[in-house]
């Protein structure tokens, strides 16, 4: 029989082992949460369908991305203290949804994942007013940008999906991995303009959404720079309409907000926990200003 002396001995080296694979443990999870990007981010876009008050409107579908580097659990939407809730938006700046019909529209919508629950709603509202899907479910494409084509090639995966689903409206969105301090400013020009003109078809309207405001400091400060040449090019080109989100993702002093009253004045959390992406009433809130644009302002 093992002696007292030796069980409390056992029993110690055991205690030993456990708090240092603890500490392995511990250390781990914090290089991976430090090492996070855009799209790395702490809230899958599928648990944000749960984990949020999914607007009436948003299909039970799955993305056909999943962001990467995420943990098992979802954390929550953390409510506002009082001083800290967002102030309504003024009239002018509250998105509106036209009731206008959508009879013989052909709809093709994408982008980063800061479009994916947009695409979402968009197709549902597009499909209620007589819109025609042309994509099996709304989809998005992971870590993508314009910069990068080496990672994802917008411009070769965009003619394939133009020839082969021939759309008439298309929705696009990205600039959140391109968006950096420093970031080449003349060659995203080029390449943002060289994607207009070969989104150009006879009879095709093309929306383009700008980037929101942000809840991180590198990201909000580049954005802007990024928002105007997604204007000023669209503007050059009458197939194009651009369509600001800045200002329907700020609160009344121009700050980023999580959280901003919907058309009937009902305080929603429209961005996730990580300052970049969307909530589905965030994407329906795009949705919505991308209605506005094409039905009332053809």
């Amino acid at each position: 029989m093992e002696s007292g002396h030796g069980q409390r001995g056992r029993a110690a080296v055991i205690a030993v082992a456990i708090v240092a694979v603890a500490a392995i443990v511990s250390l781990s999870l914090r290089s991976f949460v430090a090492g996070a990007g855009v799209d790395e981010a702490r809230v899958t876009i599928e648990s944000l369908s749960t984990a949020t008050s999914t607007a009436s409107a948003t299909p039970s579908r799955t993305p056909t991305a999943t962001l990467t580097a995420t943990p098992t659990q979802t954390p929550a939407l953390t409510p506002p203290p009082p001083s800290a809730v967002t102030p309504p938006l003024s009239t002018a700046q509250q998105p509106v949804a036209s009731s206008a019909h959508a009879a013989g529209v052909r709809l093709w919508s994408n982008g980063d994942s800061t479009s994916y629950f947009m695409s979402v709603a968009l197709a549902q509202m597009m499909l209620e007013r007589g819109a025609a899907a042309t994509q099996p479910a709304p989809e998005y494409k992971v870590s993508s940008g314009l910069l990068n084509p080496g990672y994802f090639d917008w411009p070769a995966y965009i003619a394939a999906e133009m020839a082969a689903r021939q759309p008439n409206v298309v929705v696009f969105m990205i600039g959140a991995n391109d968006a950096h301090p420093g970031m080449p400013l003349d060659l995203y020009r080029q390449r943002v303009g060289a994607l207009m003109d070969q989104l150009q078809a006879p009879g095709r309207r093309v929306v383009w959404v700008g980037q929101p405001n942000m809840g991180r400091a590198d990201l909000a400060a580049a954005i802007p720079a990024m928002n105007r040449i997604f204007a000023e090019e669209a503007a050059s080109r009458p197939w194009v309409t651009y369509v600001d989100v800045w200002a329907l993702t700020s609160d009344a002093n121009g700050n980023y907000a999580q959280y901003l009253p919907d058309e009937h004045g009902v305080l929603r959390a429209i961005r996730a926990n990580d300052g970049v992406h969307f909530t589905p009433e965030g994407g329906r809130r795009l949705a919505m200003a991308v209605l506005w644009a094409y039905f009332d302002n053809p």
